[in-house]
């Protein structure tokens, strides 16, 4: 069993660095994904109807060929984070938690893509909407 990773918010504030250009990929991944995956959809749809030619399976190849690189590329974002012990909440806004001690408390400083710094935090459970300023 993996010990959980805490930080305090100055270690949180120093990993921002790595952790943005992260954080920014998961989040245009995440809002580029349902476009690819339309084109996919629309690509096989081509290829089953009479008269699919050669350009249609190249169009489907290269829409599928899309979709899993955009795929591979979230999940090893996704892993990247965790395994620094930064959790992901919100890929299309970039928003995450570092796991945190406040008096004796655990709970999760929370970040946001476009934040300068972090500057909340919340309780297990409490998400988002439960966000406190530091």
């Amino acid at each position: 069993m993996q010990r959980l990773r805490t930080y305090t918010v100055e270690e949180a504030n120093r990993e921002l660095t790595r952790v943005r250009p992260i954080v920014a990929q998961i989040a245009e991944l995440s809002a580029l994904r349902p476009d690819l995956e339309e084109q996919l959809r629309m690509a096989d749809y081509a290829i089953q109807r009479p008269g699919a030619n050669g350009s249609d399976r190249e169009r489907q190849q290269q829409a599928q060929d899309a979709v899993h690189g955009a795929e591979e590329e979230l999940l090893k974002a996704v892993l990247s984070l965790n395994s620094m012990g930064i959790q992901l909440k919100g890929p299309l806004e970039g928003l995450i938690d570092f796991p945190s001690y406040r008096d004796g408390e655990l709970v999760e400083l929370c970040w946001k893509l476009g934040e300068e710094r972090v500057e909340h935090w919340h309780r297990i459970g409490e998400g988002f909407s439960g966000r406190k300023k530091l």
